[in-house]
C-alpha cells in the first residue's frame, strides 16, 4: 500500500491550465486541477496555475468566455514565453485550438504538453474534444481504463494513459473510519446530481434499507441545493458509508472499467466506506478497500449488513483510506504524468490499465 517510488529530480516549472474557479470564489478548491498542483509541489516542482475560463471571462467587458477566448489564448502563450515551463498540463480546456498549442510550443522551446480528462467515456462530445486535444499533446491521461469504450474516438496511438482520481492529504483530511457509528450523524450518504437514473436508484435504496438506517442524500440529488467548498467535504465525513452510484446502473448501461467520478477519491480519502458497482472493476485499484455490488438489492443488503457490523465497516474503510492516500496520492499521480510526458523512466505505477492506445 506504499506510494510508488519517485526518483529525485531537478525542480521543474509546471504550467497547469484548468478551471480554478475564480468566478465562484474558488469554491471547488478540491478539484483535480488543484490536487495535481499540490502533487507537483510535493515533488519539489514549481507550479504556475492559469485559469482559462476565468481569464477568458475577464478579458472582455461582457464577461463572456466566448468573446474572451482569443485574448485568453494569447495571454496563455505570453505566460509560457516568460515562464518557460518544462511541462504544460491542460485540464478540460475546450477553448484552446491546435494553433494555440503550436504557438505555446514556439513560445517556450522544449516544453512538453500533456492533457487530462476526468469525464466518462460515454460523453461523446467531451471525448471527441479531448481526443482532438490529445492529438496536440505529448501524452494524455484519462480516469478510465476501458479501451473498448475509448476506441471509437480515435485517440493518438501510444499517447493515451490511465490515471486514477488523485487524493491529497491536505484536501481529504477526515478519518471517518476512526469514528464508531454512534459518533457519526449518518449511516449512509449520497451527495451528487439527481440526473440519469439517480432518482430511481435513491428511491429504491431508501425503500430497501432498514427503518433505523440513517440515510441522507443531498448536494443536488433530488431537490436539495448544491453543497460547495469545505462544507461539502465536512458533510461527507459525517457518514459511515456511501454508495458510488453511476448515472445509470441498468444491465445495458455503460459502466466503464476503473471509471468513477472524483467522488471515489473524496469518499476514500475522507475515510468513508465506498460501495462501488462491481462492473467498474474498482477493486483492481483499491483491493479490499471498496465493497462491490451488482444490483440495487445487493447494495442495500451490503449497507444494512455493514451498519450492523460496525467493526467490519471501519476495517474496510480503513483499508480504502490507506490505499487511496498512498497508491493514488496527488504526488504519485503527478509523478506518473510528468515522467510519461517528459520521456523519463516513469515510477512503477500502482494501478492497472496503464497504456490505453
Amino acid at each position: 500500500m506504499t506510494a510508488p517510488h519517485t526518483t529525485p529530480h531537478a525542480p521543474r516549472r509546471v504550467l497547469l491550465v484548468g478551471n480554478f474557479g475564480r468566478k465562484t470564489l474558488q469554491r471547488a478548491w478540491f478539484n483535480t486541477e488543484s490536487k495535481l498542483a499540490n502533487g507537483f509541489i510535493r515533488l519539489g516542482d514549481h507550479v504556475l496555475t492559469f485559469s482559462d475560463r476565468d481569464a477568458a471571462r475577464e478579458a472582455t467587458p461582457l464577461r463572456a468566455q466566448a468573446f474572451g477566448a482569443r485574448r485568453m489564448a494569447r495571454d496563455l502563450v505570453a505566460t509560457a514565453a516568460h515562464y518557460r515551463p518544462h511541462l504544460a498540463l491542460f485540464g478540460h480546456c475546450d477553448m484552446l485550438r491546435a494553433q494555440d498549442f503550436a504557438a505555446l510550443r514556439a513560445a517556450a522551446p522544449g516544453v512538453r504538453l500533456a492533457a487530462f480528462c476526468v469525464d466518462a467515456a460515454f460523453r461523446a462530445d467531451t471525448m471527441a474534444a479531448f481526443a482532438a486535444r490529445a492529438a496536440c499533446m505529448d501524452a494524455a491521461f484519462i480516469t478510465t481504463a476501458d479501451t473498448a469504450a475509448l476506441a471509437p474516438y480515435g485517440f493518438p496511438a501510444g499517447r493515451l494513459f490511465f490515471m486514477p482520481n488523485p487524493v491529497d492529504a491536505a484536501v481529504e483530511t477526515a478519518l471517518a473510519f476512526d469514528a464508531p457509528r454512534a459518533r457519526l450523524a449518518w449511516d449512509g450518504m449520497f451527495l451528487g446530481t439527481g440526473i440519469g437514473a439517480r432518482e430511481a436508484q435513491l428511491a429504491d435504496l431508501r425503500a430497501a434499507l432498514p427503518p433505523d438506517f440513517r440515510f441522507f442524500d443531498g448536494g443536488r440529488a433530488k431537490t436539495a441545493g448544491r453543497l460547495w467548498s469545505t462544507r461539502f467535504l465536512d458533510t461527507l465525513a459525517t457518514a459511515a458509508m456511501a454508495p458510488n452510484l453511476p448515472l445509470d446502473d441498468g444491465p445495458d448501461a455503460p459502466i466503464h472499467r476503473l471509471y468513477s467520478s472524483d467522488r471515489i477519491a473524496q469518499l476514500l480519502g475522507q475515510g468513508v466506506l465506498a460501495l462501488a458497482p462491481a462492473r467498474s472493476g474498482l477493486a483492481a485499484l483499491y483491493d479490499e478497500g471498496v465493497v462491490a455490488w451488482t444490483s440495487r438489492d445487493e447494495l442495500a443488503e451490503a449497507m444494512a449488513r455493514l451498519m450492523r457490523d460496525d467493526a467490519e465497516r471501519r476495517r474496510i474503510a480503513g483499508i480504502g483510506w490507506r490505499i487511496a492516500h498512498a497508491r493514488t496520492s496527488s504526488a504519485a499521480v503527478a509523478a506518473w504524468i510528468a515522467a510519461v510526458t517528459l520521456g523519463e523512466t516513469p515510477p512503477p505505477p500502482a494501478w492497472p490499465g496503464v497504456a490505453l492506445t
